[in-house]
């Protein structure tokens, strides 16, 4: 588990550094051919690692709702993010691995509410969801990273 939990702090780096250079303007850019922004998908990891680790394992989750519709799977960018949301999205994004590791070394992940994914896969454990958590942040960085290019 440690080695998942590693992987998911590096991701949540790496998503840092990929957009450092970039712009407000830029990260709020929609590029041809997408329906959301590089800021969209960086709010969608906050957001969705919050739904399926801690929401489908009964715990508390740390967003306000209104986060979360405007993040959720199917959502798009109604307007532009300004820097305080931005500012916020990266903060989460670090202090979630941080948070995650804290819990999970107070085994706070006891019970876990089976959920089928679009994705094809049902996830019945937490470990499984943390697995599944890794595949969806690297689809988002690969997102990313593609619309990086395209904003430049």
């Amino acid at each position: 588990m440690n080695s998942q939990l590693e992987i998911f702090t590096q991701g949540r780096q790496n998503i840092l550094k990929l957009t450092e250079e970039l712009s407000l303007d830029q990260l709020n850019k929609i590029p041809d051919g997408f329906t959301g922004n590089i800021i969209w998908h960086m709010g969608h990891l906050v957001s969705t690692q919050q739904g399926l680790l801690y929401r489908l394992s009964g715990l508390e989750m740390n967003l306000e709702a209104s986060f979360i519709d405007k993040y959720k799977k199917g959502a798009v960018p109604q307007s532009p993010a300004d820097q305080a949301e931005l500012e916020y999205i990266k903060k989460e994004l670090i202090a979630q691995t941080d948070k995650l590791k804290s819990d999970f070394a107070q085994q706070k992940f006891k019970n876990y509410t089976t959920y089928p994914t679009s994705f094809g896969y049902t996830m019945n454990t937490f470990d499984e969801a943390l697995n599944f958590v890794l595949i969806h942040e690297g689809m988002h960085i690969g997102y990313i990273m593609a619309m990086r290019r395209l904003v430049k």
